[in-house]
């Protein structure tokens, strides 16, 4: 209209499925693989329907997807750490249990996890995963030439613990928590380790690590459910 604001013409309709496209649907498939027949059909399918195609999961930066990766992550370090903890068990048995002191104790038994409240599971996973993380530094620094050969897995390992740590921590910022205090300055280490002592410091760290994952894994599937 002249002498005012051009008028804002409506949104078109998304048009009906064409003759042809429906002619394409019910058309006999030609004699070619039953494969090739297959996947005719689905994309037939989505060019009727193209909003059907796209998945509906948790918008991302949401409290569920963060819960979502932070879930697979957690289980693929999980599985990793098993595989590098059978190889150790393999290259290198040691007789009886092993444990280092300045390790942290698993938080509790699979059974109590329904009891855990979300901030403070998440609080001590993260604690204690901090925890791993400087063992780990520590162990391929001193570890003698044995704990040499479990490279490149353990770095692989360590760089895998670092991402979680950060992932937990998007985590707690997207749900509003409390983030992990400052952790007291911890006990010192040795300096040094003779070669066997140091296979015996990776099986206490490994092993915790893997028994602390497979809880964490099972507390987070948990905690997830209740998102």
């Amino acid at each position: 209209m002249e002498g005012g604001d051009a008028m804002t013409s409506p949104a078109p309709l998304r048009p009906p499925p064409s003759t042809f496209q429906l002619f394409q649907l019910f058309t006999p498939c030609p004699p070619l693989s039953e494969a090739a027949c297959v996947c005719r059909l689905v994309l037939v399918v989505l060019s009727l329907w193209p909003e059907r195609a796209a998945a509906r999961g948790p918008p991302p930066g949401s409290a569920r997807a963060e819960m979502d990766s932070t879930v697979l992550l957690t289980r693929s370090l999980l599985l990793d750490t098993q595989e590098l903890f059978a190889q150790l068990k393999n290259q290198y048995p040691v007789a009886g249990g092993f444990g280092l002191k300045s390790l942290p104790k698993l938080a509790m038994s699979a059974g109590a996890l329904g009891a855990l409240q979300l901030s403070s599971m998440l609080t001590r996973l993260r604690t204690d995963l901090l925890s791993y993380l400087r063992h780990m530094q520590w162990l391929r620094r001193v570890g003698g030439p044995s704990v040499k050969s479990l490279e490149p897995e353990l770095g692989t390992l360590q760089t895998q613990l670092d991402r979680l740590l950060r992932r937990l921590q998007l985590l707690m910022a997207s749900l509003a928590l409390p983030q992990v205090p400052p952790e007291l300055p911890a006990p010192p280490l040795p300096s040094s380790l003779k070669d066997w002592r140091s296979i015996q410091a990776a099986h206490a760290i490994i092993g915790g690590l893997h028994l602390t994952l497979d809880w964490a894994v099972r507390g987070l599937m948990l905690q997830k459910a209740q998102l």
